[in-house]
């Protein structure tokens, strides 16, 4: 965070007549009270939760009760808007945002998954032109302006995370933003309406600012005449203005804002002395076994740099791949594989994009996927024609059929390398395996060491913070990684909200830790990934 600190100054007092001396020396002391606190560049107080993320504290109030993970399409509409109205999110992702849930039909629909929404939208955009349906130089506006969604979104459930720690921002209530929406609309049209008051200028006003008004007005106290079937004649607009004067006389000084949970409401998530499990709810507690002599620790940990050294990838990528077979994999299953490769680095980015045909499209049997579609390109070859595939209104040539052939061939090799590696673990006991659902395992995993990361790292400013999580499956896996550890977790309310489960979870993890310093979570040097067994 730039901070603008100005000029070095002395803090010395300039060289004085004794007489002076005493006198001079208050007189100091007192000046160096009422200095103002340090401002960064956009006029916060340094160290502020405004000034560390970047936002008001309007914004962040919001943000610690609205999880973008977890939210509302009307809800979402609203938060892009306010965001772009304060200049804390770009215009162009604000309009994303909102043309998306606007056009998608998705406003008044429940609580989505913001981070999943953009990212299948981005996947599905690249998809078309690694299936040759969309040239890449017509996507990539739209390719980009989904990644920078994301980036967006992913920043703002970061800070969402984060937030639940911080004790000097009190968090919006339910209908927080509902209330923030409002009061955007109707400070901007009071604004408006002063400057065409003193201009002369009549005062114009729709029925949807109206109603934010009027709402804003009753919260307040103040009272309006109920609108008529008529604005434009301005009569309800002068009333509404003078009303919104009368009250700022009558309360000078004050400004017009949101409802506020009490600091005691978010306590009670937490019960404060929590029951004693018994083994009828958590089970039998495994026997205490003796720690493993430091000779047999130096042999697992050379047999550990032996195996990975000689695959190219660490021993997690390992496990997954020797657990995993290609070929009797669901398209979802092969798209969750395919991300725990990529972020393990046993997949290059190229690589993983490359099943986006597959994967996006929703095709049954993936090892014959590419190769199916090879064949068909090679016969609409040899007859002369151009290949073509379905779209809403009918029929369309394919606008890169080289690029398609290029990427089925990647696609289809990169399916075969894991399959093959898959097939030579099978008989390399130094590569053990999860006895059932080792895609599940290794998605829970990840997800864990995701979340001990980012809580490790501890970030509490706009640029360092991560999100805990992607969704309430990788919320779920780590409970399951927890529990398999044998962490004893705090009770809480069924009402808490993920973060805030994560939140205590951590405080219990790492007393967990304390008891248990040589365990640890189950990571691994990034390698050179299948292309060593290209």
């Amino acid at each position: 965070m730039n901070v603008n600190i100005g000029q070095a100054v002395s803090l010395l007092p300039p060289r004085i007549g004794v007489a002076g001396a005493a006198r001079a020396e208050a007189s100091a002391a007192g000046e160096r009270s009422k200095v103002e606190p340090l401002q960064d560049i956009n006029g916060r107080t340094v160290g502020s939760p405004e000034s560390r993320y970047g936002l008001s504290m309007r914004t962040l109030q919001l943000l610690k009760q609205y999880d973008v993970r977890n939210i509302s399409g009307t809800d979402l509409h609203a938060l892009a808007e306010i965001l772009a109205a304060g200049d804390e999110i770009g215009g162009e992702v604000a309009a994303t945002i909102r043309s998306d849930i606007e056009v998608r039909g998705w406003k008044n629909s429940g609580a989505s998954n913001a981070l999943e929404i953009f990212s299948k939208r981005r996947d599905d955009a690249l998809a078309e032109v690694k299936a040759g349906e969309v040239s890449l130089k017509f996507a990539s506006y739209n390719i980009k302006g989904y990644e920078r969604t994301q980036q967006a979104l992913d920043k703002l459930a970061a800070i969402h995370d984060a937030l639940q720690s911080e004790d000097d921002v009190q968090s919006a209530t339910g209908d927080g933003m509902a209330q923030a929406a409002d009061l955007l609309h109707a400070e901007r049209w009071m604004r408006t309406a002063q400057q065409a008051e003193a201009k002369g200028e009549p005062l114009v006003l729709d029925k949807d600012t109206a109603e934010s008004i009027g709402r804003v007005m009753q919260r307040a106290g103040a009272t309006l005449p109920p609108m008529t079937g008529d604005l434009e004649d301005g009569a309800w607009a002068k009333q509404a203005l003078q009303a919104y004067r009368s009250w700022q006389f009558q309360h000078p000084g004050d400004k017009l804002d949101i409802d506020l949970k009490p600091a005691e409401e978010e306590d009670k998530k937490v019960f404060k002395e929590p029951p004693r499990p018994t083994t009828d709810t958590v089970g039998e507690q495994l026997p205490q076994q003796a720690p493993p002599s430091p000779a047999k620790l130096a042999r697992e940990a050379l047999a550990k740099q032996q195996v990975q050294a000689q695959y190219g990838m660490s021993l997690p990528m390992l496990q997954l791949i020797k657990g995993t077979d290609v070929a009797g994999l669901s398209v979802e299953q092969l798209k969750q594989y395919s991300q725990l490769l990529q972020t393990g680095g046993a997949l290059s980015k190229d690589d993983a994009e490359s099943l986006l045909p597959l994967t996006q499209r929703g095709m049954a049997d993936p090892m014959n996927y590419y190769k199916r579609d090879l064949n068909w390109l090679a016969d609409m070859a040899a007859q002369g024609r151009t290949p073509q595939f379905s779209t809403v209104g009918g029929m369309a040539d394919l606008a890169n059929p080289t690029g398609r052939m290029r990427n089925d061939q990647r696609g289809q090799s990169v399916l075969e390398r894991l399959q093959s590696l898959h097939q030579a673990l099978q008989n390399d006991d130094r590569v053990r395996t999860a006895p059932t659902d080792n895609l599940r395992q290794a998605g829970d995993q990840a997800a864990f060491d995701k979340w001990a990361q980012v809580e490790s790292k501890g970030a509490r400013n706009a640029e360092g913070v991560e999100p805990e999580f992607r969704s309430l499956s990788d919320v779920d896996g780590i409970f399951r990684v927890l529990q398999r550890m044998g962490v004893e977790l705090t009770p809480m309310e069924g009402d808490s909200s993920p973060s805030k489960r994560l939140e205590q979870a951590w405080k219990d993890y790492r007393c967990w830790q304390d008891g248990h310093p040589a365990r640890q979570s189950a990571g691994g040097a990034v390698g050179r990934g299948i292309d060593a067994y290209a």
